[in-house]
Order: C-alpha cells, then structure tokens, then sequence
C-alpha cells in the first residue's frame, strides 16, 4: 500500500527538518505555523494552506513538483 498524499508531504518535511537539525519550535517561527499545525502536517494529519506549506517548503529548501502520472 503506497503512501498518501498527506502521508508523504509530512515525512518530506519531518525528515528534512531533521537533517537540517532545525528544532519544529524554530520551524513553527520561521514558517509563521502553529505548533499542532506542524506536528499534524508531519505526520500526514493536516490540511494547511498552500501558503503555509509554501513558506515551510521555503525554509526547509524543497520544492514541490507535480507530473502527470504514468500508467502501468
């Protein structure tokens, strides 16, 4: 069973964070993000705003691309 969208946005971001050693308070602060906020999205439970992925996206250096899906 594959992940799901919000499953792997979260891990993307919790796994950077840790290999940037950025503290989630730090993160929360620079990302303008409440603290449930960030802790939900990490693990794949929240809906934010585009925005606010955008500046967390931001901070932590990645980007996020979209493509079309192969068949198969």
């Amino acid at each position: 069973m594959s992940m799901n969208l919000k499953s792997l946005i979260g891990s993307a971001i919790k796994n950077r964070r840790k290999e940037l050693k950025i503290a989630q308070a730090d993160l929360q602060d620079y990302a303008e993000i409440g603290s449930t906020a960030l802790s939900n999205l990490e693990q794949g439970k929240a809906n934010i705003s585009i925005d606010k992925l955008e500046k967390i996206l931001e901070v932590l250096g990645l980007e996020l691309v979209i493509k079309v899906k192969t068949k198969g």
